[in-house]
């Protein structure tokens, strides 16, 4: 098997495609309340294209792939796209990312075209606070898309929470609450510095070590190892759906690095998680490479540095000019972003997740 190595010794086989730069949200602290500017049809990669980037760099040691947007499922054809990914030899998994708002209309045929798994947004659990964090969004609907990716069997199911100050971190011990009662991992997401429109880096900042005090009055956080996550009985939903969702031995199990430290609490069907890439700085166990949505090959989220793969392919590039690209993109991975070692709402580039995929 192949294996694409950094500089630094890290193993890169994970891969986040995002599809489109367009999103049916507006939230706080991923775009100003009028848009983006978004660009062109023909200025984004077409699956054809896509597809051929990634088909290179599994080839070349990738074997996870997550989609990612904008929000993805606002793209036509999503389906088709990933049944054509699921065909590739030594991809072993396709995860989607979504704010959840469409989910419960394509959860399963999204499970029958092959996606293994999904993350959902979620940033607050009270519908005027939802509504406010992303700007017209409803609440019930990404409630209902939770229960229907559960049915479908798109687990493990991640509920990212992005902590803000002043906006959610009254939350918290709700939040908790879904992994008590359903089998959802709950990651709660240091706010980094993206576009902040109104707000300042400083007013919405809350740490992981803080929401980890608050958790504390639950009982004890025990840490989980990569691997083996409790919680998932062929029970919990009742009879006749063990075919509907993906069971292994009863338990869920997590696939290979993560960037979240895991917890679970006695009597709860699901899991806590933190990603603290400010407190807690994870950059060296980093596998990650970015394609943004109009062909540009990023090797971390905080840096300007790119690899535009969209012109090499429309100039005629072979897939053997393509691996040696994203070989080159690996090759520039930087150690570790600098965000702390930066002033408090200090960055070297600000820019909205949806633009390069959350």
């Amino acid at each position: 098997m192949n294996k694409l190595i950094d500089s630094f010794g890290r193993r890169i086989d994970y891969l986040r495609v995002s599809i489109t730069d367009r999103c049916n949200m507006r939230c706080i602290y991923c775009m100003p309340p009028e848009g983006i500017l978004h660009r062109p049809h023909d200025q984004i990669l077409s699956f054809e294209e896509i597809y051929r980037i990634v088909n290179t760099a599994v080839m070349l040691g990738i074997s996870k792939v997550r989609i990612t947007g904008g929000e993805p499922l606002v793209r036509k054809d999503l389906n088709l796209f990933i049944k054509n990914l699921k065909r590739i030899k030594g991809l072993n998994e396709i995860a989607l990312t979504t704010n959840g708002a469409h989910l419960k209309e394509h959860a399963f045929s999204l499970k029958e075209a092959g996606l293994d798994r999904v993350n959902i947004s979620l940033d607050s659990l009270v519908p005027e606070k939802f509504q406010e964090i992303t700007r017209g969004g409803s609440l019930d609907k990404v409630l209902e898309s939770i229960e229907a990716a559960l049915l479908a069997g798109l687990w493990p199911i991640k509920i990212n929470v992005v902590l803000l100050r002043g906006f959610n971190d009254s939350e918290i011990i709700s939040f908790a609450d879904l992994a008590r009662s359903k089998p959802v991992h709950v990651r709660f997401i240091e706010y980094m510095p993206t576009h902040m429109g109104k707000h300042s880096y400083e007013e919405l900042f809350f740490s992981s070590v803080e929401a980890r005090v608050i958790l504390g009055s639950l009982g004890e956080l025990m840490p989980i190892e990569n691997g083996a996550l409790p919680g998932l009985s062929p029970g919990f939903f009742g009879r006749n759906t063990e075919s509907a969702i993906g069971f292994c031995g009863g338990r869920m199990y997590n696939r290979g690095v993560s960037a979240a430290k895991s917890f679970r609490i006695k009597g709860f069907h699901g899991t806590i998680g933190f990603i603290s890439p400010v407190s807690e700085n994870f950059c060296s166990s980093c596998n990650k490479l970015r394609l943004t949505s109009d062909g540009c090959l990023r090797s971390c989220l905080h840096s300007s540095k790119s690899i535009d793969l969209k012109a090499a392919i429309r100039n005629g590039a072979s897939d053997n000019d393509l691996a040696v690209l994203i070989r080159e993109a690996v090759d520039s991975k930087p150690r570790s972003h600098h965000l702390g070692a930066e002033p408090a709402g200090a960055s070297s580039e600000h820019f909205s997740m949806c633009q390069i995929g959350g």
